[in-house]
């Protein structure tokens, strides 16, 4: 490569041995958006050392605003990789990488994907469930479903967060996985549950609600549900009995009190 810089760069990157510092590499080494680079890129990825591929992969999936000219070979070396490597770290580099491109996924793409939430890797289903995020594609709806009931915290969150609010489609299956997830014992998960199910004003929301708020164990999270659905001027009274509990408390978070100030005052206007 010409450009001694991002020769630099790349050797930086290939010798980080911590996340931080490598990722601060890759976010120098984009802003380089031209042909060379894209060549330089795909010359990594069909190399025979895993890092170097995994360095091509990141700075393509995320390189310029406008992929589309090189996303189609781009795809044909992440999926031939599916096919030909066990590596983890590789498969989930090559997740991630879709999921920043997923716009581009065609339905036999989603039937290759399907088989990775099945991993015994809760990294790679977890990489699986930001893959699909907010394709509106039955087999994907139908494996973020399944990932919504993962037995990892982190899985489970990310595909109720991908039911829940990154997708219009209201269908059966879907709420009964967001209904299940109100009760969940994970804080946010249960608020991405519930967001979602507001979303799709299912009648069982409204008790779902007053039983969190009752509860005092939630985040701020609830506040842009209660902001954003019909109706949300309903919880007023247990809203102003919450922040006047709270208004004195040492130990409180400042951040949390304000946003239900907030939420209280939008409410009232609306």
């Amino acid at each position: 490569m010409e450009n001694p810089k991002i020769r630099v760069l790349l050797e930086k990157a290939h010798k980080a041995k911590t996340e931080t510092n490598y990722w601060n590499q890759i976010t120098l080494l984009r802003q380089f958006v031209n042909e060379e680079m894209i060549s330089e890129c795909f010359q990594l990825i069909d190399s025979d050392d895993v890092k170097s591929k995994q360095i091509g992969i990141d700075l393509l999936c995320q390189l310029g605003r406008n992929r589309k000219s090189f996303i189609k070979e781009l795809f044909e070396k992440l999926f031939y990789i599916f096919e030909t490597t066990t590596d983890e770290k590789l498969i989930c580099t090559s997740l991630f990488a879709i999921g920043h491109n997923n716009e581009y996924l065609k339905t036999k793409h989603i039937r290759t994907l399907e088989k990775f939430q099945n991993s015994t890797s809760k990294d790679t289903r977890y990489a699986l469930a930001f893959c699909l995020m907010g394709i509106e594609n039955e087999i994907a709806i139908k494996v973020l479903i399944k990932l919504a009931q993962d037995k990892s915290a982190k899985v489970r969150d990310w595909a109720t967060f991908g039911l829940g609010t990154q997708i219009k489609t209201d269908k059966e299956e879907i709420r009964n996985a967001l209904y299940k997830n109100c009760f969940s014992k994970d804080n946010q998960t249960r608020q991405e549950a519930i967001k979602g199910l507001a979303n799709r004003k299912d009648e069982r929301v409204k008790d779902i609600i007053l039983k969190e708020l009752n509860s005092q164990n939630f985040s701020s999270l609830i506040f842009d549900t209660l902001m954003n659905i019909e109706n949300g001027a309903f919880f007023l009274p247990q809203l102003e009995k919450i922040y006047n509990s709270c208004i004195d408390k040492k130990d409180i978070n400042e951040d949390w009190l304000e946003d239900l100030k907030n939420c209280i005052e939008v409410l009232k206007t609306n």
